[in-house]
């Protein structure tokens, strides 16, 4: 059995309410970057769900030509972050479940970003797409990537 990638504090930093960037290239090696919407580790560690806007067409269309993809996720307060990087294996659109866990990930940012720099709820709700599409991402490598001196170490898959 394939030991998991994700687990512990970097499953628990991925999956709160927290910034989240994701990174895509096209066929030339062109990037594109947009926001995440709410992630989910799969169980085994070894997959993340994650949301995105359905209208980030161009990240679409890379996701559909490359696969490859990078997020970047950061607490909003402690600035803790991690990179994973890998490869998107499916597109859908989003379960029931997927909405309920974009509502709760949305309401969490509003919360944490008012408390933390006192933007109004209705400020921080005009980023809030209208919808979201799940993909579903193998996870190959994982990466501190918290400001500091370890920031760019290799936390997943560790050597043997």
């Amino acid at each position: 059995m394939l030991e998991p990638v994700i687990d512990g504090e970097v499953r628990d930093l991925l999956e709160s309410s927290n910034s989240q960037i994701v990174a895509t290239v096209d066929e030339t090696g062109l990037p594109e970057a947009t926001r995440a919407w709410a992630i989910d580790v799969v169980p085994g560690g070894r997959e993340l769900r994650l949301l995105l806007s359905t209208t980030a067409s161009r990240t679409l269309a890379n996701l559909a030509t490359t696969g490859r993809i990078a997020l970047t996720v950061t607490h909003f307060a402690t600035l803790e972050s991690v990179q994973v990087k890998g490869r998107v294996v499916t597109v859908d659109v989003r379960t029931s479940a997927d909405h309920i866990r974009f509502e709760e990930f949305c309401a969490g940012c509003t919360r944490a970003l008012n408390e933390l720099e006192g933007t109004p709820e209705a400020v921080i709700g005009r980023m809030k797409p209208v919808d979201v599409v799940a993909c579903v991402m193998t996870v190959d490598e994982v990466y501190d990537q918290t400001p500091g001196p370890a920031a760019g170490a290799r936390v997943a898959p560790v050597e043997a």
